[in-house]
C-alpha cells in the first residue's frame, strides 16, 4: 500500500475544541490509509495544536514522521524555539532564494505538492488558510475540514 502524505492549514486563532476531532482524523488516517507523513507550519495556533497532537501520537505509532515545515530560518539559537525543535523542524531547499514576502506562500506550496491529504480547519475562505483550501480544490487534493 502506498504511503499517504498529509499536510495542514487551519486559522491562526482557531480554538482547542477541535482537539479531539484532530486527533481522530490523524489516527484514521493512519489505521486506514498508511498515512506516514505529516507536514504542519509554524504560523498560529492550529499548527501548534497540530505539532501537540503528532507528538502525542508519534507515542501510539513510532513508524510515523512529521515536521514542521519552516517559512524563515529561525532568529534564535538552537534550543530557543517556541514550540518546536531544530529536530522536529525542517526548511525546503529553495526556500532560501525566496523574497521573504512570499516566503510563506512557497512553503505551503512546497507542502501541498507533497501531499495527498490536506487536513485543515476552515469556516471562512478570506485569508490564506481559506486561499490554500480554494487551491486544494482545484488541484483535486482530497480535503479534511474539521469545521
Amino acid at each position: 500500500m502506498k504511503e499517504t502524505v498529509c499536510c495542514f492549514f487551519g486559522h491562526r486563532d482557531t480554538s482547542d475544541d477541535i482537539k479531539d476531532k484532530l486527533r481522530q482524523e490523524i489516527r484514521s488516517l493512519i489505521l486506514n490509509e498508511n498515512a506516514r507523513k505529516f507536514y504542519v507550519g509554524n504560523q498560529g495556533h492550529f499548527d501548534y495544536m497540530v505539532l501537540t497532537v503528532l507528538r502525542e501520537i508519534k507515542n501510539e505509532f513510532p513508524n510515523i514522521d512529521y515536521a514542521v515545515v519552516l517559512a524563515y530560518m529561525p532568529d534564535r539559537p538552537a534550543g530557543e524555539y517556541s514550540y518546536f525543535t531544530p529536530e522536529e523542524s525542517l526548511f525546503p531547499d529553495g526556500l532560501e532564494k525566496v523574497p521573504r514576502k512570499f516566503a510563506i506562500l512557497w512553503r505551503n506550496d512546497w507542502m501541498f505538492g507533497k501531499a495527498d491529504i490536506v487536513i485543515c480547519y476552515v469556516n471562512h475562505y478570506f485569508g490564506g488558510a481559506g486561499r490554500m483550501i480554494e487551491k486544494a480544490q482545484k488541484r483535486k487534493k482530497r480535503i479534511i475540514n474539521l469545521a
